[in-house]
């Protein structure tokens, strides 16, 4: 039996391509049964439906870099399977500056503000007062987080997780799904050569020791939730050219 049709691939590579399936055959196969039986018996998330959603986003084709977060929101609304995609988060601005919504989720507004410096429009001890001084709309910026990561993947950014599931016990997940990330990084590897890896964060940092991440060039930096990734120089090198913030792209490549 092909491991995508055990639980949960079988729900998590409904609607994708081709290749994609082809590329997770292996990797899949990599995981525990006993491990996926125990998961089949609990609530996890994001759930079986949303576990692989960033793969329907970008075509392997189209993949230029892999950005891996951590481990799924702990809030169902907001865990949709693309890392740092909130799905309870809509509009990006407020006359204040960022959205509520945006303040609330830690690592999505200190991304936002990382934007922001690196393009040169508010400096890395901005306030409110200086990001609700700026125009969007005047800017062209993208207006909600739809359309941010709309821009994202148009960039061939697939944004995953290092732990693509989140339960109660998070070291043994990270356990459990190192054979898989292994797989899949050396298969994408061999379809998208040129790829480069961005990780950010301890566990995600962790997955360049893994054999299938070998080749890759690496961007690392610390979590988004920590402040200090707003000052992260490469990070902001990195980000700079690709202008994602602004609605008519502006890409100078990667």
């Amino acid at each position: 039996m092909s491991a995508l049709a055990r639980y949960p691939f079988a729900a998590a590579t409904e609607g994708l391509s081709d290749d994609w399936r082809a590329l997770l055959e292996a990797p899949a196969a990599r995981l525990d049964p006993a491990y996926l039986a125990g998961l089949a018996a609990q609530d996890w998330l994001p759930g079986p439906g949303y576990l692989l959603a960033a793969l329907r986003h970008v075509a392997l084709t189209s993949v230029k870099a892999v950005l891996i977060g951590e481990s799924p929101y702990p809030r169902r609304e907001a865990a949709i399977g693309e890392a740092f995609n909130d799905g309870a988060v809509g509009s990006l601005w407020s006359p204040a500056g960022l959205s509520k919504p945006v303040n609330r989720a830690t690592s999505m507004r200190n991304i936002m503000k990382m934007l922001l410096v690196a393009e040169g429009l508010i400096s890395p001890e901005a306030k409110a007062e200086d990001i609700a001084a700026l125009d969007p709309a005047a800017l062209g910026f993208v207006p909600t987080m739809a359309a941010l990561f709309g821009r994202i993947r148009q960039e061939g950014i697939l944004c995953i997780n290092a732990i693509p599931v989140l339960t109660a016990n998070k070291a043994r997940d990270a356990k459990a799904w190192a054979g898989f990330m292994d797989g899949f990084l050396a298969n994408l590897h061999r379809a998208r050569p040129e790829a480069k890896l961005l990780l950010f964060g301890n566990f995600a940092m962790k997955l360049a020791e893994l054999p299938g991440a070998a080749d890759f060039p690496v961007l690392s930096a610390e979590h988004p939730y920590n402040i200090g990734f707003i000052n992260d120089q490469g990070v902001q090198d990195y980000f700079r050219p690709l202008r994602l913030l602004r609605a008519d792209g502006g890409s100078a490549g990667h």
